[in-house]
């Protein structure tokens, strides 16, 4: 009985604590960090709602995440942590009572020591499709985590514009109009920043400094479907040949003129697809969609490592544990522990046996 009680304890040791280092140890920052920002993006974690989620597969996956994420902090020690929306799973229709137990647990599942800094961008399933918006479901989630249609964020000279994908319908609606003139405002002081230093456009929105901003948003660019996609990470099958829908898989050809000709980034990141993508727009315009990090959305979650300085951006992928991994690991020590339990207990009978006769 002791080698079954010692055994689980040791598996589960290793399958709910341990490898989550062992796997994210072999990860590391793709550049030396000396200067530079160092940057974790992850997106689409889905935390389950009491509509459609079942306990344990809330238990399970929210654990999965819950490790992983704690795990690649005392290992990287990021400076800035993105969510590229879809934190939740049902924040499009939950009860305010339901959407504040959302953000505690949201905090207690990514806890970050008071140095490092979380942004989190609005993704569909935290407000709604267009469609579904109201001023209330949007204004709850913005007030959470401090946010409006299209905000900038300035760390170290690096410039980060964050935008409301649900917001760039292009219907002319209160939310869109907003979002839009913001902006707007903001690719006015970037271009006028880039050409004269004191610029009053800039300084009004505290900007002292040019450098391409780097736009972060939950919907990717247009794009016509994941075929052109390249990564380890990509759609397999027919799934990659799925032709998108503008305004629900991706942004609209408009909205996505707009934000480039707006914003001119010198890179984009993106998420919503649950797979990665690694496309270049406009020739020299890389965009990069990051993969969900939860096992309910796929088998190999991960994230992205990034040290970025006003002048570079250098990305590392790092994977999780596979789901598959764990459940072989499972079935292999179980059988291994009831092997040894039964030789053992075989051996005593024997024993028995030999000294009766």
């Amino acid at each position: 009985m002791n080698i079954v009680i010692f055994g689980s304890l040791f598996l589960l040791l290793i399958n709910e604590y341990l490898i989550y280092y062992a796997v994210l140890w072999s990860c590391s920052w793709p550049s030396d960090t000396e200067n530079k920002l160092r940057v974790m993006m992850l997106a689409d974690t889905h935390l389950l709602g009491s509509r459609l989620g079942h306990w344990w597969d809330k238990l399970r996956r929210e654990w999965q995440m819950h490790r992983s994420f704690q795990s690649a902090i005392n290992l990287f020690h990021p400076q800035v942590i993105f969510f590229l929306g879809d934190v939740f799973d049902e924040g499009k229709w939950c009860s305010g009572e339901e959407f504040e137990y959302y953000i505690r647990r949201f905090n207690s599942l990514f806890y970050v020591p008071q140095e490092i800094r979380i942004e989190v961008v609005a993704g569909n399933h935290d407000i709604g499709f267009h469609y579904a918006v109201t001023p209330y479901l949007r204004k709850r989630f913005e007030t959470a985590f401090n946010k409006k249609g299209v905000d900038l964020i300035s760390i170290e000279g690096n410039h980060f514009v964050l935008v409301n994908s649900v917001a760039m319908e292009g219907d002319e609606c209160r939310m869109c109009t907003s979002a839009e003139r913001e902006l707007r405002k903001l690719g006015k002081a970037f271009r006028c920043l880039k050409e004269n230093s004191n610029c009053k456009e800039a300084q009004e929105l505290f900007i002292d400094s040019y450098s391409p901003p780097i736009l972060l948003q939950h919907y990717p660019l247009f794009r016509e479907s994941d075929k052109i996609c390249e990564g380890s990470d990509v759609a397999l099958g027919d799934e990659k040949l799925v032709k998108f829908r503008e305004k629900w898989d991706c942004l609209s050809r408009e909205a996505t003129e707009l934000l480039l000709h707006e914003i001119q980034p010198r890179f984009v990141f993106s998420g919503h697809t649950h797979h990665g993508c690694n496309v270049t727009h406009l020739a020299n315009i890389s965009e990069w969609s990051v993969a969900s990090f939860s096992w309910r959305n796929r088998n190999d979650p991960n994230f992205l490592l990034l040290t970025i300085s006003p002048k570079s951006i250098d990305i590392n992928k790092c994977f999780l544990p596979k789901e598959s991994t764990v459940i072989y690991i499972y079935e292999f020590g179980i059988v291994l522990i009831l092997f040894i339990e039964a030789w053992q207990v075989i051996n005593k009978y024997l024993e028995k046996y030999k000294k009766s006769a």
